[in-house]
């Protein structure tokens, strides 16, 4: 009976071996899915701000947050932990988009508000500097 029992070990510890690599191999899968698709979703957004951008909004400014964000962004978990990026103030800024263009059109306060927002969840003061 203990022989048996054994070979069971054996094999449970076989199988969790294997389960756990796959689950460690999947997460780094995920996360580069994840990073991917953040920066692609960065690039978007900030190539149609710049085409929706009306005057007295300058388009290196634009540019220049959104590769601030991108690069916090590529970075995380450890820009998180950090303290190089705070989610709090990104979720913060996504409410405002998200209520700033319910009219379909930005106008440049909106706008440099939204520029403001951004940098200063990247650790970014006064604006673009």
């Amino acid at each position: 009976m203990n022989v048996q029992n054994g070979k069971w070990r054996r094999h449970i510890i076989k199988g969790l071996t294997v389960l756990l690599i796959f689950t460690v191999c999947f997460a780094v899968l995920q996360w580069f899915i994840i990073k991917e698709l953040f920066g692609f979703g960065v690039d978007m957004v900030k190539d149609t701000l710049i085409q929706q951008a009306p005057e007295g909004v300058e388009r290196e400014d634009i540019e220049t947050t959104f590769d601030r964000v991108k690069t916090a962004g590529m970075q995380l978990p450890f820009s998180f932990l950090t303290g190089k990026i705070s989610l709090r103030k990104i979720q913060a800024v996504g409410r405002y988009a998200i209520a700033a263009n319910a009219d379909q059109v930005w106008n440049a306060d909106e706008i440099n508000t939204l520029l403001r927002m951004m940098n200063a969840s990247v650790g970014v003061k006064g604006g673009t500097e």
